[in-house]
């Protein structure tokens, strides 16, 4: 192995842990929220938006 090569590993192999450790973080945010539950409001907007493809065209 040339002398060149090996700071490319190692800074692969940083760029690696670095990117595993933001997924682990982005994975435990976005478990939070996905655990919260839908507000509402928001329920009621799907709810009217299903409603509205449920009517024949022109009655809306």
């Amino acid at each position: 192995m040339r002398k060149d090569q090996k700071p490319d590993r190692e800074r692969a192999r940083a760029i690696k842990t670095r990117q595993r450790a933001i997924g682990r973080e982005l994975r435990r945010v976005y478990d939070n929220v996905a655990q919260e539950p839908v507000p509402e409001e928001f329920l009621d907007l799907l709810r009217q938006m299903d409603q509205l493809e449920k009517e024949p065209e022109g009655e809306a």
